[in-house]
């Protein structure tokens, strides 16, 4: 009796976990996540088996929209998907073009998932394609770093780019408050119909304080070489992005987010470590975490939205004086 009382509250969970996500509204809404949406309209179009991830791409033939469905094959992969949700969610707060990206439970059943009994993720494809394989704007890279692993932050070639489009400035804000280097041209999209650049792959945040770096930087090329009036356009729509990016994500909110996350997929930390990466309880079994540990990732999250606030102050500065 017992049992079947806990089941029922259990699926009655799942419902109301499905309808919120559903609710979210974004450039793309995902009608298929709705619990009343008959699943047998969606298709399976192609399915790709790489190395270290499973996609499947899907079509729901009744909104006649396409998706795509991505599992990682290695479990200890799973916090990389937890934080493309987390991402995704942060940039609609502020209208950044990114894709979205919903999480599809372990317990529901979907077309395309690779390992039924494990999370997923759920994503948009965003219009175009991307800078590496049309040829389009040769010069364009917006990632924060380069020199192997040296991380370099926002530089000034950087800010020429942004100055294209506010859509690249945008992102560069996101990249910057959230700790990003992995938008490279392989994950910047543009779509010549209506001339917007657009942003994909978001897993690999809070990994750097990047914020603090940009800040550094723009500091420096402050008190060198001027800016031209098209880089002091681009860093106003970059500071306007952080300053909504701010003021709709405390870090106290994401923190929080990403608890929810962790404890719907049943991610549990346990008290012992291996190397310096943390192990971690998934549905009765134990993970490694291949990227940062939830711990590490709250402590960049903080860092991040500090440096970001420090940031919009040095913008304000210099943009008040060139606006003069």
């Amino acid at each position: 009796m017992i049992y079947f009382i806990l089941r029922h509250i259990k699926i009655a969970f799942i419902i109301c976990l499905l309808s919120a996500i559903n609710s979210i509204q974004c450039e793309a809404p995902f009608e298929i996540l709705d619990r009343s949406y008959d699943q047998k309209n969606i298709k399976i179009i192609k399915k790709s088996d790489g190395k270290l991830v499973y996609v499947a791409r899907i079509e729901d033939q009744v909104y006649k929209k396409k998706y795509c469905v991505k599992q990682y094959h290695s479990a200890d992969r799973i916090f990389l998907s937890l934080k493309e949700v987390l991402i995704s969610r942060i940039a609609e707060s502020a209208g950044i073009p990114v894709n979205c990206v919903r999480l599809i439970l372990a317990e529901t059943l979907f077309p395309g998932k690779c390992y039924k009994e494990r999370m997923a993720t759920l994503h948009t494809f965003v219009p175009g394609r991307s800078l590496r394989s049309t040829g389009g704007y040769p010069e364009v890279d917006i990632k924060q770093f380069s020199q192997g692993r040296k991380i370099l932050g926002i530089t000034r070639n950087i800010i020429d780019n942004m100055s294209l489009s506010p859509n690249l400035a945008q992102i560069v804000a996101l990249d910057t408050f959230t700790g990003s280097t992995n938008h490279s041209r392989g994950n910047i999209f543009f779509d010549k119909e209506s001339n917007n650049f657009y942003g994909i792959d978001l897993k690999r945040a809070f990994l750097q304080n990047l914020g603090n770096l940009a800040y550094e930087n723009i500091k420096k090329m402050y008190a060198g070489k001027k800016f031209t009036s098209g880089q002091i356009a681009a860093l106003r729509v970059y500071r306007d992005t952080l300053k909504e990016l701010i003021a709709k994500n405390s870090p106290g909110d994401i923190c929080r987010h990403l608890d929810a996350l962790a404890k719907t997929t049943n991610l549990k930390r346990k008290m012992c470590f291996f190397g310096n990466k943390h192990v971690y309880l998934l549905n009765n079994k134990f993970v490694l975490l291949t990227s940062n540990s939830v711990k590490k990732c709250k402590v960049m999250i903080f860092q991040n939205y500090d440096s970001a606030k420090k940031l919009v102050t040095l913008l304000d500065e210099i943009i008040k004086k060139y606006t003069k």
